[in-house]
């Protein structure tokens, strides 16, 4: 059972805002041995972290992520998560920044692909994610199988994990030997144990989001879960 790494999902978000510095530093106190973190590239080709479609529900501004500059959506306030009458000042991070932590600590990190514009913004997401010295403790993660077989022409030896709320064993199956190195990325209450169980003696490793119980947690584990993606802590 202690092969199974965690993953703080948006940093520590039950502490801390999510996707904020603060929870993924957080995340890296509290010896997570990742995090992970959801991207957007703005329309002047910056990448940072956030999780909407729109700045809305979290900051003091309104409109879709990918239609703000870099330094407007920098602009913004976060005003809502967990503990935020403890954090004033958070503002919507860079990748670079979420990513730095990242190395300070150790932890890898499972960056997952949300909006862009052009697949030129793909190429530098992994430039990027190279200068930053993670490229090699980093997996790209993304709904959108045809965005992860793009990477992968990018970048042969760069892990990669398919996201899905409708496991398809079978199907998922022929994906990842064709995007190898791989793994599946499963919603939890889709997924079995038994599921977990076949892929990982086919070879292939399973990571389950987002689990917030032990309870919830324990027959993934049993199973041979390699990733639990977990807004709190569960060891």
């Amino acid at each position: 059972m202690n092969r199974t790494k965690y993953v703080a999902h948006r940093g520590l978000s039950a502490r801390a805002p999510e996707n904020t510095l603060a929870s993924f530093e957080l995340a890296g106190r509290m010896g997570f041995w990742g995090i992970e973190c959801d991207t957007y590239c703005t329309a002047d080709g910056r990448w940072i972290v956030h999780h909407d479609r729109t700045v809305d529900r979290m900051t003091d501004g309104t409109g879709r992520v990918k239609d703000f500059a870099f330094a407007d959506i920098r602009s913004l306030n976060i005003v809502a998560g967990n503990g935020i009458e403890q954090y004033p000042g958070l503002r919507v991070p860079p990748l670079e920044d979420v990513l730095a932590i990242g190395k300070a600590y150790g932890m890898h990190a499972f960056v997952e692909i949300e909006e862009y514009h052009r697949d030129e913004d793909l190429h530098e997401l992994v430039r990027l994610v190279e200068r930053s010295g993670m490229l090699r403790q980093c997996s790209f993660i993304c709904f959108n199988a045809e965005d992860l077989r793009k990477v992968r022409a990018i970048d042969r030896d760069v892990p990669l994990g398919y996201l899905t709320a409708e496991p398809a064993p079978e199907t998922d199956m022929r994906l990842i030997e064709q995007l190898r190195p791989a793994f599946l990325d499963y919603e939890y209450r889709r997924a079995t144990p038994e599921d977990v169980r076949r892929l990982s003696a086919a070879g292939i490793d399973v990571s389950l989001w987002t689990v917030n119980s032990r309870e919830d947690a324990r027959p993934f584990i049993a199973a041979g879960a390699a990733y639990v993606t977990t807004d709190t802590i569960l060891v």
